[in-house]
């Protein structure tokens, strides 16, 4: 931790260009990057980060040749300068207010399924809206993007199923349900797999997702439901996309379990048939990860509210 009066003569000196080129820096893992996003040259952003090191007394990024990444003290340091930031962005709203014309850039960490199927759609509209607002969308699983949101390089994070503990605020914005999938040409009694599934499941190759994934998390739940475990399945393949699942089903490879607007249109293509098991029990929901220490942009807060709005109405279960 930074303890107080770390810094102590020199605090004075740092000014907010330092701090934004060391934040752009550390987000964007790049110099070059970060000098294109606020408009300066590579040497003044150097300049910024060398001045601030020096100011600081110590150092708060590691230089490669490679890449560029923060010290232990640099990580720490990113959060409170980050909120010096949006504190000075605050500030101006509250005297230019926001609108049409608002600038930025917000990054989000999301797992697959929202990522694939849902942020397209909200991305599409938030920039109808604010066309130069530039959204990154990166993707990995539900148990790492709560593990990845705690560094400098994610504003934001979206994931498909809660995150134990207390280390972010969480915001349900969309339901799913998860549905069970196979193959179009598979030829089985839809009435008859409803009401023995588990047992269909267990004697079918299965297309499995990777460790950590949400999708993964909710089958095995259902079935630890029916005293059963992901051991008892017969796995054909590990996929680490929601999207590869889907692909393996399609050609024929086996059968899954995936989120209901994953296979929308594959259903809809003909190329995978799709049957509701269990509606309230495979019933999830999708959050928006926060850091709890972290000070919202106005720009950031703009699409957090957007994303929040764009599904109205879902309230948290009793």
């Amino acid at each position: 931790m930074i303890r107080a009066g770390y810094f102590p003569e020199r605090r004075a000196a740092m000014d907010l260009k330092q701090l934004e080129a060391f934040v752009y820096v550390v987000k964007l893992n790049s110099f070059s990057k970060a000098a294109d996003t606020i408009y300066l040259s590579q040497p003044t952003i150097s300049a910024h980060i060398s001045s601030l090191e020096k100011e600081l007394g110590t150092q708060l990024l590691v230089r490669s040749t490679k890449e560029v990444y923060p010290t232990k003290v640099g990580v720490e340091f990113f959060s409170y300068a980050q909120n010096m930031l949006a504190l000075r962005d605050q500030a101006i709203q509250s005297v230019s207010g926001l609108g049409h014309n608002s600038r930025g850039e917000i990054s989000v960490l999301s797992s697959s399924v929202p990522a694939q199927y849902l942020l397209p759609e909200i991305v599409t509209a938030f920039r109808r809206r604010y066309p130069n607002i530039i959204i990154r969308v990166h993707q990995s699983n539900s148990n790492l993007v709560s593990a990845k949101l705690g560094n400098c390089y994610y504003d934001v994070g979206i994931v498909g199923t809660k995150i134990q503990g207390n280390k972010f605020i969480q915001e349900p914005f969309c339901d799913d349900t998860l549905v069970f999938v196979y193959p179009a040409d598979l030829d089985i009694d839809e009435a008859i797999i409803g009401k023995n599934l588990v047992d269909f499941i267990r004697s079918q190759p299965f297309i499995m997702r990777e460790t950590g994934s949400g999708t993964l998390q909710e089958l095995d739940r259902y079935l630890k439901k029916h005293d059963l475990s992901l051991d008892d399945l017969k796995p054909a393949c590990y996929m680490d996309s929601t999207q590869g699942v889907m692909q393996a089903v399609s050609s024929g490879m086996g059968i899954s379990f995936l989120s209901k607007a994953a296979t929308a249109l594959y259903v809809q293509m003909g190329l995978v048939k799709t049957i509701e098991v269990d509606h309230q029990f495979f019933l999830r929901r999708f959050y928006l990860l926060l850091k709890k220490d972290m000070v919202l942009s106005p720009v950031q807060k703009l699409l957090v509210d957007f994303i929040a709005q764009y599904y109205y109405g879902i309230k948290e279960p009793a």
